[in-house]
C-alpha cells in the first residue's frame, strides 16, 4: 500500500511547480530574463524531487 503522505508530497510539489510556471511565465513577459531562468531552476529542482518521490511510491 503507497504511503498517502508520499502521494500528498506528490501533490504538493505539483501545485509549486504550477505557481512557479505561472511566476516564470509573468518574469518573461516583463522581459525579466534572469527571474525567468532563477525561477526555472527551482521548477527543474521541483520535478527532480517529484521524479525522485514517484520512484519511492513505485517501490514501496
Amino acid at each position: 500500500m503507497t504511503d498517502p503522505r508520499l502521494e500528498d508530497h506528490v501533490v504538493g510539489l505539483e501545485l509549486q511547480i504550477v505557481e512557479l510556471v505561472e511566476r516564470r511565465e509573468r518574469a518573461r513577459v516583463q522581459n525579466d530574463l534572469v527571474e525567468a531562468d532563477r525561477i526555472q531552476r527551482e521548477i527543474d529542482a521541483l520535478q527532480l524531487e517529484m521524479a525522485d518521490t514517484a520512484e519511492e511510491i513505485i517501490d514501496h
